[in-house]
């Protein structure tokens, strides 16, 4: 399957629908054996260009959920997984796609021109641990185990703050409730 990005055809990466059935999950997962729906074209979430024909859905008397028109988001299409109603599945680029590439070839140009101000970020991080607002400390803690731990940072799918809450909430937690 192929896109039109800018004026240039690009593959397109994930872009099939899981079909319906059970859910098998990891190991012992909670939600194995959950019955998974058929996604429909109403369930999805399209984003084309402004001014470009919406594409005909391919089930007659079917519509697509929403078009949108945003540019600065990097998924073509998204919808509410079936087992997990919060979490999304998202179409993207192909990872050998242009605008990919041009994508990674920024973020390590950025990450380059980081070096020349790491000390600077260290320091203000550092101050920050002992500030009186909770987020400032949290951002300082976010951008400390960013640093050491080499993390990713993220994209609009998966931000990394969010995760790390999750992550030190579960691995502190039980143990400040006694279990």
């Amino acid at each position: 399957m192929w896109a039109i990005v800018d004026g240039v055809k690009e593959k397109v990466g994930n872009f099939r629908v899981e079909p319906p059935g059970l859910f098998r999950g990891p190991r012992e997962h909670p939600k194995m054996g959950k019955l998974k729906r058929r996604i429909r074209p109403s369930d999805i979430t399209i984003n084309i260009g402004k001014g470009v024909p919406v594409p005909e859905c391919p089930i007659p008397g079917e519509k697509w959920k929403e078009v949108r028109h945003d540019n600065t988001v990097t998924w073509l299409a998204f919808w509410n997984d079936p087992i997990n109603q919060r979490e999304f599945k998202y179409v993207f680029l192909a990872a050998s796609s242009s605008l990919k590439g041009q994508s990674d070839k920024e973020k390590y140009e950025k990450a380059r021109m980081l070096k020349d101000h790491i000390h600077k970020i260290r320091t203000a991080y550092t101050k920050n641990f002992t500030s009186k607002d909770a987020s400032k400390r949290q951002i300082a803690v976010a951008t400390y185990l960013i640093d050491k731990l080499a993390l990713r940072a993220g994209n609009e799918k998966v931000q990394c703050l969010g995760m790390l809450v999750l992550v030190i909430f579960t691995s502190i937690a039980p143990q400040k409730c006694g279990s």
